[in-house]
C-alpha cells in the first residue's frame, strides 16, 4: 500500500513498488525517466528495494538505474537493502557498485544500520566485502559503541575480530564514550584489555 501522503509517484514508481515485472520493462522500453525521484526524493530504485522486489530491482540496475541516489533522509538503496534484511538485494547493489560508505543524515553508514538492527549476518557479511568497522555516526558513535549498548553479544565480538579500534583522538565527550565502551567491553569480555587503543589477550 502506497503512502497517501507521497506525491509525484510516476507508473514506474508503482510499478516497481507492487512488483511488476513486466510493467518495469514496459515502460523502460518507453524510454521513461529511469531515475525520476517522487516527493520524498525516492527513485524507482529505492522503491523496488523498500517493497523487497529484488527482480524490480535487478531490471532497474541493469538498464542503468543510479544506486547511489539518496532520499530527503539521505538513505540510499544500500540502507533501504540493509534495513530489509535482504541479503541477496545488497549483494546484487554492491555488485553494481553501491556506495558501501554512504552516509544517511543520521550519519549512519548501511554497517552501522545493521548493526542498529541486531542483524550478526548482515553485519559479517558488510565486514566481509570491506565495510569500514570504525565508521563512526552523527555523534561519533561507531560500530563498537552501538552494539555495545544493545544485548546480542555475538555482535561485539564480530566486531573485535575486525581489530575494531577502542580508543579514538577527538572531543571529549567522544573519549568519554569511548572509555565507558572500555570499561564496559573489560566487564563482558575479561579475555581482553585495552592499552593505548589497543586491543590485548589478557595473560
Amino acid at each position: 500500500m502506497q503512502d497517501t501522503h507521497v506525491t509525484n509517484l510516476t507508473p514506474l514508481h508503482l510499478a516497481c513498488a507492487n512488483g511488476h515485472t513486466d510493467v518495469v520493462l514496459f515502460l523502460i522500453e518507453q524510454q521513461c525517466k529511469i531515475n525520476v525521484r517522487d516527493s520524498e526524493n525516492k527513485s524507482p530504485l529505492i522503491k523496488a528495494v523498500q517493497c523487497q522486489n529484488e527482480d524490480c530491482a535487478t531490471i532497474l540496475l541493469n538498464f542503468g538505474a543510479d544506486p547511489d541516489l539518496r532520499d530527503i533522509r539521505y538513505n540510499t538503496v544500500l540502507h533501504y537493502a540493509v534495513c530489509g534484511q535482504s541479503l541477496s538485494l545488497v549483494e546484487k547493489l554492491l555488485e553494481y557498485e553501491a556506495d558501501l560508505e554512504a552516509k544517511n543524515k543520521d550519519g549512519y553508514t548501511p554497517l552501522l544500520v545493521a548493526v542498529i538492527n541486531n542483524n550478526p549476518k548482515m553485519v559479517k557479511f558488510l565486514l566481509e566485502k570491506g565495510a569500514d568497522v570504525n565508521a563512526s555516526d552523527n555523534y561519533q558513535r561507531t560500530a563498537l559503541i552501538l552494539a555495545v549498548s544493545g544485548e546480542p553479544a555475538c555482535l561485539v565480538k564480530l566486531l573485535l575480530q575486525q581489530g575494531v579500534e577502542l580508543c579514538y583522538k577527538g572531543i571529549v565527550d567522544s573519549q568519554l564514550r569511548n572509555m565507558f565502551t572500555s570499561m564496559v567491553l573489560l566487564h563482558r569480555y575479561p579475555q581482553f584489555t585495552v592499552s593505548h587503543g589497543k586491543k590485548k589477550h589478557a595473560k
